[in-house]
This record gives C-alpha cells, sequence and structure tokens, in this order.
C-alpha cells in the first residue's frame, strides 16, 4: 500500500523519465499483486492490513515535503530499501506459510520482486542512492539502511 503512495507522488513530483518510468511500473505490479492476494483473502475469509505502518507513515510525510533531485533520490532509497525487505519477507512466504494460497502468490510474485529490486538498484545511483558493493549473488542495500529483515506487515 506505501509503495502504491510512493509511485503516485513520483509520477506527480519527479522530473526523472527513469524514476517515472519505474513508479509506473510498480503500480502495475502492485495492482495485479493486490488483486490476487484479495482474491486469495476472499476465498479464506482472511483479513488483510490497511493502514501503513508507522515507518511507511514517515517515509510518506518525508517524500511529500521533497521536491525534484531531492525526492528522486529519496524516494529511490525508500524503494531500494522496500523491495530488499519484502523479497526476503515473501521469499520466506513462498517457502513455508501454512495460510491457504499464500506460499503460491508469494511466489508467483516473486519474479516482479526480484525484477523491481533490480531496475531500482540500476536506477538509483544515477539518482544520486550509494549503494555499496554487492555480495556475489547477493541484492545491494543502500548506505545507512537497516538489514532485511521480515516485515511485520503485509506489503501489499
Amino acid at each position: 500500500m506505501a509503495k502504491v503512495q510512493w509511485a503516485l507522488m513520483a509520477l506527480q513530483i519527479s522530473q526523472n523519465e527513469q524514476v517515472k518510468a519505474f513508479a509506473q511500473q510498480v503500480l502495475a505490479d502492485y495492482t495485479q499483486s493486490e488483486n490476487d492476494l484479495v482474491s486469495i483473502a476472499n476465498q479464506h475469509n482472511l483479513l488483510l492490513p490497511r493502514d501503513l505502518t508507522a515507518k511507511d507513515r514517515a517515509t510518506s510525510n518525508a517524500l511529500a515535503q521533497l521536491q525534484g533531485a531531492d525526492f528522486d533520490k529519496a524516494y529511490m532509497k525508500a524503494m531500494v530499501t522496500g523491495r530488499q525487505a519484502e523479497l526476503s519477507k515473501f521469499q520466506q512466504e513462498a517457502a513455508k506459510s501454512s495460510t491457504p494460497g499464500i506460499a503460491e502468490w508469494a511466489k508467483q510474485t516473486l519474479p516482479a520482486l526480484q525484477d523491481d529490486l533490480k531496475a531500482s538498484q540500476k536506477i538509483a545511483p544515477a539518482v544520486g542512492v550509494k549503494l555499496p558493493p554487492a555480495s556475489e549473488g547477493q541484492p545491494t542495500r543502500p548506505e545507512g539502511a537497516a538489514s532485511s529483515k521480515p516485515a511485520a506487515q503485509n506489503p501489499y
């Protein structure tokens, strides 16, 4: 939910065509994934979280205060960090979720998350985000970003 809000902001605020194209792809990926997740939740009478986490609210508020290159840098840093955390969570859910349908949904969603992470890591340095050298086969993490712990809330 937060990533959709941030992508919509990027489409309105960013002047960078790469950032806008990335935001458009994020919206497309989240829309499809969200539709699939809602369908699974409805089939199994599951409640999905609808509120942003405190961290996501803080990021949304910070992004809303920025313009131009400052926005692009903060947005892409948030997307790299967020995608890394989501990827970790989705890999765990794909491997061992006991909730009906969730493991398969996570497996189906992983390729889009991986593609978005690679795209965000490619664009981030172009807008001033410093990424440390990647370990062999490991996604990169922006300087100062926390380690990729599983999200407490479903990212969609």
